[in-house]
């Protein structure tokens, strides 16, 4: 899954571990060339970048280590990655790939490629299915477990196999998730599908070619990827999330606190450049329409000749002035995704391999209705039997620097809702926490019941994140998970990296472009290019 609640990285010591070394000494030096709110993956690629160029950059980030969403956290002799547990795009020719050789960086940071025979797999009731790479092996598996289906299935694989080529054809330029930027659109000759079915759910093309239930599920089982059933899900979203990850899903070898602080350096090793923790901007002062400077909490007032926000549009207008960014209000009209509950478990005694985990995800569903799943979870708070991802990042990767030898780690998220959690929180801690105690011991005991028998008995860490967390330390407004939720409103022209009616303010994020480690990089890389006019 691509993001998740976060607890705090309560002691950021840790971080040497993973190779980085603290922010350069700058003296008074708080002049900038360009300067970027936030340190999430699209704040950092597009600093990286612009830093490699000789510009002098400042990264300004809230929280006490960098990453965003992508950041990892430390608890004891644990080490989790806040929420991001697989990726894509990571092919030589492809988005991460590109970058890190721009930046000189793609042997320091290896992927390694999860199990293709089925890197991720969907149990729904009883029965488990493996999604390999490549959709004409998938839909042959499914066609000889399901026979009669195979008209609704022909024609699904069909129609997200076109839709996916011509995404690619899009061509738009950097990523097949930034599918829908205005210069994408102009080639309507080339996409007459894609508009065809802009405004389509995956739901509409279940009815559309009348898939059976139980395939329904299975072919969704990935929707935690974008925390929608496929009532509300935008089709082109899915249909570029699948046909990604069936080019190969990836973990970092190193492992992701690596990854990011790899991403950081490439920052602070450049003169003049820095990337500063625990500095958080609460004013964007606008003067003229133009941005004079930022100030943080601790009092410091930085300036530079050009602004990226790689924070929440909406917190953007809030710091700037919403009344300064009126040109944008169509922009700043979005519903937030949803919230998660997230467990970082640490296990020992036993091995995950012995009970149906590897080098792969688990997605469970304890029925076939998900659009019912999800509305029992999020609408009527209902979580005594919710729909489960389970990851193993010490499967994935056998390299040192997560848990002691021996140790392996679980992590297991579900969607929640925040409004109730944030309520709770502000109102009545005690039954805040008596919520999140009831929610993880639902969680254990499908886990013990369906997965590892007596698991609670090998737990030497467990650790729960909530959507109130993920506000906390990650200023997710609402918890959100993905910015802008991923319906078919929200996806379009708009979702994209831009320049605010400030004039030298631009934006890069989860909404302004769109979520997951290759979407975020991706909206970084296509800002690059629009500011420098420098392909990478």
């Amino acid at each position: 899954m691509s993001t998740f609640a976060a607890p705090p990285a309560r002691d950021s010591s840790f971080l040497s571990s993973w190779g980085s070394r603290a922010p350069r000494a700058t003296g008074d030096a708080t002049d900038f060339d360009d300067l970027v709110i936030g340190s999430g993956v699209a704040g950092l690629t597009v600093a990286a970048l612009l830093a490699n160029t000789g510009r002098r950059v400042a990264v300004l980030e809230a929280h006490d280590t960098p990453g965003g969403y992508a950041h990892s956290f430390r608890m004891k002799d644990y080490r989790f990655c806040a929420q991001v547990h697989y990726i894509f795009n990571c092919g030589e020719g492809e988005t991460i790939h590109n970058v890190l050789t721009k930046l000189g960086l793609a042997e320091n940071v290896p992927f390694l490629r999860l199990d293709p025979e089925g890197f991720d797999h969907v149990v729904v009731g009883r029965e488990r299915f493996r999604i390999p790479n490549g959709l004409p092996k998938f839909m042959g598996r499914l066609l000889r477990r399901f026979p009669e289906a195979e008209r609704p299935l022909r024609r699904y694989f069909e129609v997200v196999e076109l839709l996916g080529r011509e995404l690619d054809r899009l061509d738009a330029p950097v990523d097949r998730l930034s599918l829908l930027s205005l210069r994408a659109l102009a080639a309507v000759v080339r996409a007459r599908h894609v508009l065809r079915y802009m405004r389509w759910t995956l739901q509409d093309l279940y009815d559309d070619v009348r898939m059976p239930p139980k395939l329904q599920a299975i072919l969704a089982g990935q929707c935690g990827d974008y925390l929608l059933p496929p009532r509300d899900v935008s089709l082109l979203l899915h249909v570029a999330l699948v046909t990604l990850y069936d080019r190969g899903a990836y973990y970092p070898k190193y492992h992701y606190g690596h990854f990011v602080e790899t991403l950081a350096d490439a920052v602070r090793r450049r003169d003049g450049s820095v990337v500063l923790l625990e500095h958080e901007v609460d004013r964007i002062h606008v003067e003229a329409g133009r941005v004079v400077g930022v100030t943080t909490k601790n009092g410091k007032r930085f300036t530079a000749r050009r602004y990226i926000s790689n924070a929440d549009p909406r917190l953007t207008a809030r710091l700037a002035g919403e009344h300064h960014l009126q040109g944008d209000r169509r922009k700043l009209d979005y519903e937030y995704s949803s919230g998660t509950v997230t467990l970082y478990l640490g296990i020992r005694g036993i091995d995950l391999r012995e009970h149906g985990f590897g080098s792969f995800n688990v997605w469970h569903y304890p029925h076939e209705n998900i659009n019912r799943i999800y509305d029992e979870q999020r609408l009527r708070h209902d979580l005594s039997d919710p729909w489960l991802f389970l990851s193993t990042p010490t499967l994935h990767s056998d390299e040192p620097g997560l848990c002691p030898p021996g140790d392996q780690i679980l992590e297991v998220a579900t969607s929640c809702d925040h409004a109730r959690l944030s309520r709770l929180r502000r109102d009545d801690r005690r039954a805040y926490n008596v919520e999140k105690k009831k929610i993880r011991e639902g969680i254990l005991d499908v886990l013990e019941q369906r997965y590892v028998p007596n698991l609670r008995r090998h737990l030497v860490m467990r650790v729960t994140g909530t959507p109130s967390t993920n506000e906390r330390f990650c200023r997710a407004p609402e918890g959100n998970s993905y910015g802008a939720a991923l319906t078919p409103r929200n996806v379009g022209p708009n979702r994209a990296p831009f320049r605010t009616s400030i004039d030298n303010l631009w934006m890069a994020n989860a909404t302004a472009g769109l979520p997951s480690v290759s979407g975020a990089m991706g909206a970084g890389v296509r800002l690059y290019e629009e500011l420098t006019g420098d392909p990478v």
